[in-house]
């Protein structure tokens, strides 16, 4: 409330003294980030072609498009989270651009080698919108490569309600963005519709609310209520606008100012509790089953834990599990190649597998260690 009347603009201080470096500028949205970096790259280089796995948001898809490049899918390597290695160096040519890596699920020997492979090969952007903190060897992901973006929306570590920040390696370059940079105020009207969304979360969501609430979560995954939908999983319902989004002009939400550096302050806190819920799963969840992600040495910022099902499908498992009370994510990113007209199903086995395969399970404050032992073994139960 505080923001609405007293618009300090002193949050990028603390997050430069965070993050380690002063390249670091806001923007509206993270995928407004990304926009940012592809016309610095283009700008810089005159190439357009950007390779990214399919496996991630279409808004990052969109992203590139708006600002002028042109995307090219490589498979992802599902055991590193990261794209295929071999592929990838099949793929890169003279008319590449950069290569986006997004940051899933990677071990940090999986991202420093990936990373050493192609430095200074191609131009790589790390896609940290998931995995704000997250650090090798004291150095955060996103500030890793040539460039970083990052997203600070209502469900992602450091919560602003809307925004995000992106990184940029090289000083000239990074000077002459900031030199160029000229957006437009964000709208009022657009934080108090943030905040009308964030009090309807709070109260559909919590422990008490959500008992009544499933029974009616229920309904509308039996009866595909896409109006419902759209507000569970708007990454199933992201549609490509020909004139480019006004917020891709916005600036950061200043209102949001003292609200980030309030949750910037308490992320190694929460950090450290995800982990011991994470690791609850780990344990529990049979070896047989599923894939298990083993990031906890601090390279994973864990909004989630991730597993892969080895046989079972994650929408089929998902069923059992809201039998059982429990409306675990079926759907994390999905597979964007199906968009394209002509592909071989074949050049993306991974990609297919791992959407059909990936389960997003919970650690957030509300879900207690008996709900996670109970989930991981309904998990062993049916997926066997």
């Amino acid at each position: 409330l505080k923001g609405f009347f007293k618009r300090k603009k002193n949050f990028p201080e603390y997050l430069k003294k965070y993050l380690k470096t002063e390249n670091i500028s806001l923007t509206s949205y993270g995928r407004a980030g990304l926009y940012e970096i592809v016309k610095v790259i283009i700008e810089n280089s005159s190439k357009k072609i950007f390779l990214i796995s399919p496996y991630t948001i279409p808004a990052v898809i969109h992203a590139v498009k708006y600002a002028g490049g042109e995307v090219s899918y490589v498979d992802i390597d599902q055991k590193t989270g990261l794209i295929d290695i071999n592929k990838l160096e099949k793929k890169i040519n003279s008319y590449t651009a950069g290569v986006i890596i997004t940051h899933l699920y990677s071990h940090n020997e999986d991202i420093k080698n990936f990373i050493l492979k192609f430095k200074n090969k191609i131009t790589i952007i790390e896609d940290a919108a998931i995995n704000f903190g997250a650090k090798i060897n004291n150095q955060y992901l996103g500030t890793l490569a040539d460039f970083g973006f990052f997203s600070f929306a209502m469900v992602k570590n450091l919560n602003t309600f809307t925004g995000g920040a992106i990184y940029i390696k090289d000083n000239e370059t990074f000077k002459r963005y900031i030199s160029k940079k000229n957006l437009k105020k964000y709208p009022t009207s657009k934080t108090i519709n943030l905040i009308i969304t964030a009090i309807i979360i709070k109260l559909f969501f919590n422990n008490f609310s959500y008992q009544i609430s499933h029974f009616f979560l229920k309904l509308v995954y039996k009866n595909k209520i896409s109006f419902i939908l759209k507000r569970i999983y708007p990454v199933l319902y992201h549609n490509f606008q020909d004139e480019i989004p006004e917020l891709y002009f916005h600036d950061f939400n200043w209102i949001m100012n003292d609200v980030a550096i309030y949750n910037l302050k308490k992320i190694e806190k929460d950090f450290n509790e995800r982990v011991r819920k994470a690791k609850i799963y780990f344990q529990e969840i049979d070896d047989n089953v599923a894939l298990k992600t083993n990031c906890f040495n601090g390279e994973n910022c864990l909004l989630e834990y991730t597993i892969i099902l080895k046989k079972t499908s994650s929408e089929i498992l998902h069923k059992r599990l809201m039998e059982s009370g429990y409306d675990i994510r079926h759907t994390w990113y999905i597979n964007n190649v199906k968009n394209l007209e002509n592909y071989k199903k074949e050049d993306f086995e991974q990609t297919f597998n791992l959407e059909s395969k990936v389960l997003c399970l919970p650690i957030h404050k509300n879900i207690s260690d008996v709900d996670i032992k109970k989930i991981s073994s309904i998990i062993n139960k049916y997926n066997r």
